[in-house]
């Protein structure tokens, strides 16, 4: 179900997402009608969502952990914002769209694998 997420909410709603899904693995994928559909990064550690609500508002999205897999891509101008699960948990689909119509679309696929073992590991230890 996607729920499209009211721009009074928006700031709130990143930082939550920042909050709960950080190191999840992603793709982020931008769809435009002038460049088609362009894979920016795959299987990268989520890093969290800055929002600048301003007279030109922008999102700020980074992914990765380190300098060799880090990168970072800002959405201006967004005119809607919404999210869809895709199952159980968190994981699910965030959907920024600019003024232009061109759509940023980060999928949350599952906890980053190292911070998987490290749960599993620090359960086991307990």
């Amino acid at each position: 179900m996607t729920t499209e997420i009211p721009r009074e909410q928006w700031k709130e709603f990143f930082d939550n997402l920042s909050k709960e899904l950080i190191d999840w693995e992603t793709n982020v994928e931008v769809i435009s009608d002038n460049n088609g559909a362009q894979m920016l990064s795959e299987g990268l550690p989520f890093s969290g969502l800055t929002f600048e609500d301003s007279e030109h508002p922008s999102v700020e999205l980074t992914v990765g952990t380190n300098p060799d897999d880090h990168q970072a891509h800002t959405v201006f101008d967004q005119r809607m914002v919404a999210f869809e699960n895709s199952g159980p948990g968190p994981n699910g689909v965030l959907d920024i769209e600019d003024k232009d119509g061109t759509k940023t679309l980060v999928t949350f696929l599952r906890p980053f694998p190292v911070l998987v073992e490290y749960v599993k590991t620090e359960m086991i230890s307990m």
